[in-house]
């Protein structure tokens, strides 16, 4: 074994820290970053990367995983002890100016692999509905929540998000272990739940759980777009689209609009304090 000297240029190789757990947490995570460029990374550096206490070391962890194995594979680093039924919880709509935000969580099964599955936003509509189907079909518990525009205004965006994330896991009907969220950790969960930037491009169940989201709000905000004539929620889906920003200008918020959202805060925030409470 080479020891290592903190603070010295990255210049020996990752074979010779095979299981040299003390010595990786003695770098920075610049020169774990330039080590990185020397060659593969072995699973169990990426197991002690997991483990460093700093986020930018398990950042640098993530990255590895997206480059490396298969999704679902991601997902074994995970299993450890008890906890075998791993759910995936995600979003859709955080950033739309209309309509509800809906949280997913999806569990599978160890073994389920299904095939061409990613996150939802580098899919095809068309994709996206034929892996709804078999995500669906496959899993072994799928919940989804809506938290409507209402509400995110009363409550603000951050806390709607968290509170769906774990409404959609307190929502699953089947036993589930631990929980991987894209980005946001709910608070209250009774088992261990990760936090994971990026994590629907990592993992398959938070990737499922994006699909199914997503399919589900989008589903919605048609129905709004029949409900609400003239803003084309079927198409824009309530986001800031310059369709939808026009539509604004001529129509004004309508009953589905979160009008503590920029550009709505300015003009019309004043009008939903004031009847705030009044029927």
């Amino acid at each position: 074994m080479v020891a290592y000297k903190p603070h010295s240029k990255a210049s020996i190789s990752w074979s010779e820290f095979r299981g040299a757990r003390g010595e990786i947490h003695a770098m920075s995570p610049k020169e774990i970053e330039a080590l990185l460029e020397t060659g593969p990374v072995t699973d169990e550096i990426i197991s002690v990367f997991l483990d460093d206490p700093r986020s930018s070391v398990r950042n640098l962890a993530y990255l590895c995983l997206r480059k490396g194995k298969s999704l679902r594979e991601n997902e074994e680093f995970f299993r450890k002890g008890n906890l075998n039924l791993l759910a995936g919880v995600d979003e859709a709509g955080r950033g739309a100016l209309a309509g509800p935000i809906c949280a997913a969580a999806v569990v599978f099964k160890p073994d389920t692999e299904i095939e061409g599955i990613n996150d939802s936003k580098a899919l095809t509509p068309k994709v996206r509905e034929e892996l709804y189907d078999e995500i669906v079909s496959k899993a072994e518990g799928v919940s989804v929540v809506f938290i409507d525009a209402g509400l995110i205004d009363r409550w603000g965006i951050q806390m709607s998000n968290l509170k769906a994330f774990r409404d959609a896991l307190g929502g699953l009907s089947s036993r589930c272990e631990g929980a991987i969220c894209d980005h946001f950790v709910p608070p209250g969960c009774p088992f261990p739940t990760f936090g994971i930037p990026k994590a629907d491009c990592t993992f398959q169940c938070v990737a499922a759980a994006s699909i199914v989201a997503k399919v589900e709000r989008d589903r919605v905000m048609r129905g709004l777009d029949r409900g609400f004539k003239g803003y084309n929620f079927a198409r824009n889906k309530g986001y800031a689209t310059r369709e939808h920003l026009e539509a604004l200008a001529q129509l004004g918020p309508s009953g589905v609009h979160r009008l503590t959202f920029s550009p709505l805060r300015q003009k019309w925030e004043g009008s939903l304090l004031a009847c705030d409470g009044k029927a």
